[in-house]
């Protein structure tokens, strides 16, 4: 199939993996609005680097199993300790006032036996980035299909040039191109110069600004303020550990023994209405810090995760925690301001030949560090799903298709989407109820962190892609060969 897909972000990369190791012969083309992308295309260097922005992300469980797992047969490839990722071993709560653990925490140390081999890694959004784009170019550079002999093969599927032989695909991405206008029939996207594209299907992954959503719903998915008591600002900053080490003020934050080292530590001020949440990423060598509080002179009504913030500001509204940790904080040096707004789910993610994957779907908050992975479930789950589709499919079948993605997706991400209005420890929303009643989940509404994690760890995309698509589309389907090729260990 010609596919075209708008971003080149988590859900973007994740996606055209997925599909191209599913299908080799997909031709795709990725559309992404920053111009550090310019003309990827399937003879570029694989010492690309990535240009992504932001700061630090969890790889959690429900990811890290098929996107990090050694194991031909299990995993995509990415080695989390090249990219320099932080396996978590636990979360502490903490006082923030008296800088004293509060109950047990958890327990992380066992995430790979518990989670059918995935851990919870740290990592900064960079690495993880450059680690999945280094995986999507790579699929340009594999052997040339054809037959023991070198000959080309005779077309599968449909598949093929004009003289009926086999034409490998690639993916090219190309930079500079902002995408202003989407055709769900034709389909095609418009250009901010006047440019029309078209393609046998248009993938939307352009992020929470993306204008996709009109085109699906008929009408956009306005963001929302939260109502209070919810947290609706967030401040992110990273500080490097050689700086908090080195200073005798700020040296108690690292334990002799390192063991905050591989934990993340939450320091919450319930009737404050404000916490800190900090763990550390890229090998070890930075802190990644997010601050959330309710800020009632918020007026924001567009999210931006790049708008700056003063020091004095963010230390002032945290000047009632314990001076320890403001001494900590006094060493960052780029704040960002990110306004918390709450787009709700939406009832369905595709019309016709366009669909919607990540935040362009289901826009989350950052409470439960799922709104990547959750992206990259989509990622996993869509390719498989059209994996054996071609541009002679028929247009019934292709929506056939798009039904099982959003049958096996879209209830667990909306979910998730809810939770993320909310802390690990805060209660979680009612509304939640219904879209776990759809999911068939049977552990009911989460009461404390264990059985939010069990909730948001727990389903295997693989294993669920594999059992919906027997039931849906063929008793026999597998999954592709090739497609979890795994990775040495270092």
């Amino acid at each position: 199939m010609d596919i075209i897909i708008t971003g080149a972000g988590l859900s973007g990369l994740s996606t055209a993996l997925s599909l191209r190791r599913a299908n080799p012969f997909h031709r795709i083309t990725i559309l992404e609005r920053s111009s550090h992308y310019t003309a990827l295309s399937p003879t570029s260097s694989k010492s690309y680097t990535s240009h992504e922005v932001g700061a630090a992300i969890n790889v959690p469980p429900n990811v890290s199993r098929f996107l990090c797992h050694p194991q031909p047969g299990r995993g995509w490839g990415l080695d989390p300790l090249k990219q320099e990722f932080v396996k978590s071993e636990g979360m502490l709560v903490v006082n923030p006032q008296t800088m004293e653990q509060m109950g047990q925490g958890l327990d992380h140390s066992r995430n790979e036996e518990v989670w059918g081999g995935g851990a919870l890694w740290y990592a900064h959004r960079v690495d993880l980035h450059g680690g999945l784009l280094g995986l999507v170019l790579d699929t340009n550079n594999d052997d040339e299909i054809g037959d023991d002999d070198g000959n080309e093969k005779e077309e599968v599927n449909g598949v093929g040039g004009m003289d009926g032989k086999v034409r490998k695909g690639w993916v090219r991405i190309e930079g500079g191109k902002e995408v202003v206008a989407y055709d769900p029939s034709v389909p095609s996207v418009a250009l901010s110069d006047n440019t029309v594209l078209s393609a046998d299907l248009i993938i939307a992954a352009d992020g929470v600004h993306s204008r996709a959503p009109e085109y699906v719903l008929g009408h956009p998915n306005q963001p929302q303020m939260l109502p209070d008591p919810k947290l609706n600002t967030c401040y992110r900053f990273l500080i490097p550990t050689a700086e908090i080490a080195d200073d005798p003020d700020t040296k108690f934050f690292l334990d002799e023994d390192r063991k905050e080292a591989k934990v993340c530590r939450l320091w919450p001020d319930v009737k404050g209405r404000k916490r800190v949440i900090a763990y550390r990423c890229r090998g070890g060598e930075v802190f990644n810090f997010v601050v959330m509080l309710r800020d009632e002179t918020s007026t924001a009504k567009r999210e931006d995760w790049h708008a700056p913030v003063s020091k004095s500001e963010v230390l002032a509204k945290l000047s009632d925690f314990h001076p320890g940790i403001l001494a900590v904080i006094n060493k960052a040096t780029d704040l960002k301001r990110w306004p918390l707004l709450y787009r709700p789910p939406i009832p369905t993610w595709h019309k016709d030949r366009l669909v919607l994957v990540g935040d362009a779907a289901h826009p989350m908050l950052p409470h439960h560090g799922q709104g990547g992975a959750q992206a990259i479930e989509d990622g996993l789950v869509l390719g498989l799903c059209l994996g054996d589709l071609s541009s002679t499919s028929s247009p019934e079948e292709l929506e056939r298709r798009l039904h099982v993605y959003e049958k096996i997706r879209r209830n667990r991400a909306s979910a998730i989407q809810v939770m993320s209005n909310v802390g690990f420890d805060e209660e979680a929303p009612r509304e939640l109820k219904g879209y776990l009643k759809e999911e068939g989940w049977n552990g009911g509404v989460p009461k404390n962190m264990k059985e939010v994690v069990e909730l948001e760890y727990g389903p295997d995309m693989v294993e669920r892609t594999v059992k919906t698509m027997k039931e849906e589309v063929d008793a026999g389907w597998e999954i592709p060969r090739g497609f979890f090729p795994g990775f040495k260990r270092q």
